[in-house]
């Protein structure tokens, strides 16, 4: 199918560069005027069906034949799956009947969740018409009766449409397992199978008995590929044919002389460094992928271009080998970055002998690949008995495994001469690949031929694999540390645009780790896709793994995949900027309009960013399928640790509730409690924190603000109002001493002036009179520094005035 599609846009290409045929109109206006002028149909009397609401029907969306045509293919696909198929066939057969049956399923989901909201939106209408009147109720009107009719027939339709859907998913789910454990145990038969060695007289003697029918069919597709060359280059066709050839070399001059401009472009825009060579290696890659694509699609499309000669088997092997093209067109690519003649140019470090000695090795693994691809239609299309089939892999086990040894041998070579960074790991590649070898050779050998084949096919498809995935990691981190980060030219743009230099930087080193990270996913993937490469077989497995495989069909299950991960993963971080946002934009836009005080400010503040945490959880489990209904047992556990050990942990939760609802204490209130006196600087859900005279901190469990007794000397005064109270003799001149206080509180420093300061006698006792002084500070001042300078300020004018202040016995000095 693809390559059909290909064909059909080759040929339109080629037609266009020839100029052989004229524009061609791709529409036309359709004309208005009959329908303008054409008589409008009579309205209708009003039928049963208009007397329901006006919603889409079921049957539309899914119809009686939709729902058939789903119960026939998997019934289908579940017939073909016991049917007897050759060996060579049995992996191709299934991995297709695996695609259909998992098309299916996926397929009856879709239409399941469309039109499972209906049943409940037709439910409530029929909650609005209410139950019919019983025999001895008032009649209800006949239009009312009509809706509640059709709407409960409605109804029952889409119960019966969801019973089948829900079958259907049933089957195609159970058919989707059994053809992936089918398809396993496929895949370890095929790997133990065991044939006659082909060194032994039993092997050759089968494929003699079996050479006439074998030569039969490779002589009617090596007819067939000759009919096709013959007619590609017959009369009108020809000048198709060599357009489509013309256009590929084109293509292929273009991609050969693409290196100078792309490096030119790489030196021009990015900064000097490593950047340089591993940049222009991937993009090169990228273009040579692209390039050989489109030679191989080109000159095929053309040459085959309503060519009557073309069969199904040319065509299907047509399309085994493009799939190796484009792969072809990277490992050539690499051979030519890597391996450049300039050492500037190259990723790695390495000698010119080195990259001299390798050169041919990528040229010859493109051949390899090549052959791979028609091995591909001799194993699974061509219909040849099973022993030449299993020769020809044999064969090719055989010439590429000593591949393996090209570079661990030069590696050893360029070690011998004296390069100290090869000599270590030359000697591990070297007995690794040796190892490999051996172990396949023998095993070709031995008879167990299709292991050997796969675990040579294995080591091709992840070599190509982890290089290019090496590549865009390498140049993910090389842009990271020398593009974007805030000293690099990209990163200087963004500070320059506002962002901080500290998210910058962070940015340039996480976002490249996360790269590594998928793309150790696409290399796990690759991996466990098995040995073919084909590429809809790796899609599924990346879609598998972002998206998790579900045992069970409940709505209620945990299900822990990538895609869920990464949500749970980038949710916080959202949610972090965007409660700063909303955080800033109260404090500078909305609260500046109110009369809030800061205790109140910070009460509303704390509240927002609690409950939005509180959100961001909810929505971190619902991604993972966690529901209420599976969070009984978590609750039933958190209830049983709270009656044994989490008793004051809730209890300091429910009271910094409180104290942020109710407020007896706020930010910058002066409390006492516990024997400590001083500022509230901070209350979070559990625990407030309170400033001390010494500046230190006093944690203290919000459940003691509940509990215990709390005095807080601002919360019947102003905001920073503080009070000295000093103990005098009382012979003293009392009223002087007021007065001192008076005017020594007002002129101490940072004390607000607005608010005069006041002197009272609170209490006589012993023989003595406690004078009260109360004063503002400063708003934005701390209130106990302000509070210490003023008791200084009042000690020292007390000693100018020759007012003596009395020391309480509890804290006087002992005598001698």
């Amino acid at each position: 199918m693809g390559l059909k599609l290909w064909r059909s846009v080759c040929c339109v290409w080629i037609a266009a560069f020839l100029g052989l045929f004229a524009p061609l109109p791709f529409y036309t206006t359709p004309s208005f005027a009959a329908s303008s002028t054409a008589p409008q149909p009579a309205p209708t009397a009003p039928t049963e069906q208009q007397t329901a609401p006006l919603i889409s029907d079921i049957s539309i969306i899914a119809s009686d034949e939709t729902l058939d045509k789903i119960g026939s293919e998997i019934h289908s696909v579940y017939q073909d799956s016991l049917k007897n198929y050759t060996k060579g066939e049995n992996a191709a057969v299934y991995a297709a009947l695996l695609k259909r049956a998992s098309t299916l399923s996926t397929r009856v989901d879709a239409l399941m969740s469309k039109i499972k909201p209906y049943e409940s939106v037709y439910q409530n209408f029929l909650d609005i018409l209410g139950k019919a009147p019983g025999k001895d109720d008032t009649a209800e009107p006949a239009s009312i009766t009509a809706q509640r009719k059709v709407l409960s027939a409605k109804q029952r339709d889409i119960s019966n449409r969801l019973t089948r859907l829900k079958l259907y998913q049933l089957e195609a789910q159970q058919l989707v397992d059994e053809l992936r454990q089918h398809g396993t145990a496929i895949q370890q038969a095929t790997l133990t199978q065991r044939f006659p060695t082909p060194v032994g007289f039993n092997f050759w003697s089968q494929i003699t008995s079996t050479s006439a029918d074998d030569k039969g069919r490779l002589n009617a597709l090596a007819q067939e590929t000759g009919a096709v060359l013959i007619e590609a280059f017959k009369g009108y066709h020809a000048l198709i044919s060599l357009g489509g050839l013309l256009l590929s070399a084109l293509v292929l001059f273009a991609y050969f002389r693409c290196h100078q401009p792309v490096r030119f472009l790489v030196a021009r825009f990015l900064p000097t460094g490593r950047v340089r060579p591993i940049a222009a290696t991937v993009i090169c890659a990228v273009l040579s992928v692209i390039a050989w694509a489109l030679v191989f699609y080109s000159a095929w499309g053309a040459l085959t271009l309503n060519n009557p000669a073309l069969g199904d088997d040319l065509d299907t092997l047509a399309t085994m080998v493009a799939a190796q093209v484009p792969l072809c067109g990277f490992v050539i690519e690499l051979g030519r970055s890597l391996l450049s003649r300039k050492a500037e140019w190259r990723v790695f470090n390495m000698p010119d002998s080195l990259a001299r000695n390798l050169r041919l090795f990528p040229t010859w693994f493109a051949v390899a690949l090549i052959i791979r691809g028609v091995l591909r239609y001799v194993d699974t299309k061509s219909g040849m008995s099973i022993l030449p089939v299993q020769l020809c892999d044999g064969l090719y086990t055989l010439a590429v495994s000593p591949l393996l040894f090209a570079i661990p041998r030069q590696l050893r070579l360029s070690a011998e001469e004296g390069d100290e960074k090869h000599a270590t790991v030359a000697p591990f590649l070297r007995t690794l690949a040796m190892t490999v070898a051996i172990v396949c050779w023998v095993a070709v050998f031995l008879g167990y031929i299709p292991f050997a084949y796969t675990v040579i096919s294995w080591i091709s498809v992840m070599a190509i694999t982890m290089t290019g995935l090496l590549l865009i990691a390498l140049l993910a981190t090389a842009l990271g540390s020398s593009v974007f980060p805030s000293h690099g030219p990209m990163g200087q743009r963004l500070v320059t645009l506002g962002l901080p230099m500290r998210l910058v930087d962070q940015a340039s080193v996480v976002i490249p780790g996360l790269i590594s990270v998928f793309l150790l996913v696409l290399a796990f993937s690759v991996a466990t896709a098995g040995a073919d490469f084909d590429p809809a077989q790796v899609g599924s497995r990346i879609l598998s793994v972002f998206r998790g495989q579900s045992t069970s069909t409940s709505q209620d299950s945990f299900n822990i995949s990538l895609d869920a991960i990464v949500l749970c993963a980038l949710l916080p971080i959202g949610g972090h900027y965007a409660i700063k946002f909303i955080k800033t934009w109260f404090l500078q836009r909305f609260f500046p309009t109110t009369r809030l005080d800061i205790g109140a400010q910070t009460s509303i503040l704390n509240i927002i960013t609690y409950s939005a945490w509180i959100l961001i959880g909810l929505s971190m489990a619902s991604a993972l399928g966690v529901t209420m209904k599976s969070m009984t047992w978590v609750v039933s556990a958190l209830s049983v640790g709270i009656g044994f050990g989490l008793q004051s942990i809730v209890q300091n939760f429910v009271s910094g509730i409180i104290l942020m609802a109710e407020r007896p204490v706020s930010i910058g209130d002066v409390v006492d409690i516990a024997g400590a006196h001083g500022e509230v600087a901070r209350i979070s859900v559990r625990s407030t924190n309170i400033k001390l005279a010494d500046g230190s901190t006093m944690i203290v469990p919000n459940s003691q603000f509940i509990t215990s007794a709390v005095r807080n000397a601002t919360r019947a005064e102003k905001p920073g109002v503080f009070t000295t109270v000093l103990q005098l003799p009382f012979s003293s001149d009392i009223p002087k001493a007021m007065q001192v206080m008076v005017e020594t509180l007002a002129a101490s420093k940072n004390v607000d002036p607005q608010l005069a300061p006041t002197a009272s006698i609170s209490a006589i006792t012993d023989g003595s009179a406690l004078l009260t002084g109360t004063a503002k500070a400063l708003t934005g001042f701390d209130t106990a520094k302000v509070r210490s300078q003023a008791l200084f300020d009042l000690w020292q004018a007390f000693q100018e005035h020759n007012i003596p202040i009395t020391v309480p016995n509890n804290l006087a000095p002992p005598t001698a």
